[in-house]
This record gives C-alpha cells, sequence and structure tokens, in this order.
C-alpha cells in the first residue's frame, strides 16, 4: 500500500499557489508529471507550470482541501486497480486508448482522456 503525503502549498504574490511535493506525488504514483499536472489544471480551470525546482505553479488561489481532493480523485480514476484495489499499476496507450494495468493480479481497463477546456452551453431566451 502506498501512503500519499498531503500536498504543501505556499503562495507566491496574491495569485499563484505554488505545489511544493508535486514531483514526490508523482513519484510515489509513479505517473508522468505531465499527467498529472494536465489533470490539476484542466479540474482547477487554471493555467500552471513546472518551474525550476520542479515544483508546480499554478495561476490561481487554492487550497489545500482543493488539491486533496482532486489528488484522491486522480489516484481513483488513474492508479488505484479495481480488481485487487492495488497501486502497483502502470499506464500504457495503445492505439489512441490509455489502458491501465494491475501488477499484482494482472487486470486491465481503459481510463478516460483528460478533458480539456470547458465549453460552456448557452441558450437564448426567446422574448
Amino acid at each position: 500500500m502506498t501512503v500519499m503525503t498531503y500536498p504543501t502549498l505556499l503562495r507566491e504574490g496574491t495569485k499563484k499557489t505554488v505545489f511544493v511535493n508535486f514531483m514526490d506525488s508523482c513519484r510515489k504514483m509513479r505517473r508522468q508529471p505531465k499527467h498529472v499536472m494536465d489533470f490539476l489544471l484542466s479540474e482547477l480551470a487554471a493555467s500552471g507550470s513546472l518551474d525550476g525546482q520542479q515544483r508546480l505553479v499554478v495561476k490561481g488561489r487554492f487550497s489545500p482541501r482543493n488539491l486533496e481532493s482532486l489528488l484522491r480523485r486522480y489516484i481513483y480514476e488513474y492508479v488505484i486497480c479495481n480488481g485487487c484495489k492495488g497501486t502497483d499499476t502502470t499506464m500504457s496507450r495503445e492505439n489512441r486508448l490509455l489502458f491501465l494495468r494491475c501488477e499484482q493480479c494482472g487486470s486491465s481497463r481503459s481510463v478516460a482522456p483528460i478533458k480539456t477546456g470547458f465549453i460552456a452551453r448557452v441558450t437564448r431566451v426567446r422574448a
């Protein structure tokens, strides 16, 4: 069982949030930092990047609870095996689909791609 640490956040100025132990979290989940970063930024509807010290800098003010709940959702969707509930999984791309394969029980399942961007549906009110 992998034990995750809480996200350590710092404020940089008034409009930026820095996720200090981002690379450590990615290493514990055994996932690519780009994939985790894309998920977090699309769910937060914010922009951000990795800085020179490999910390995630997100434009906007976010609380540790917000990032913790998003990390939990990422783990349930992209890390934990549905069969044995283990975290010893790998993610691979076959054709255009992402597959999650468990190293312990050997099961595999497809996972949803990360949806970036939000398009609001606006209907006009007739007068």
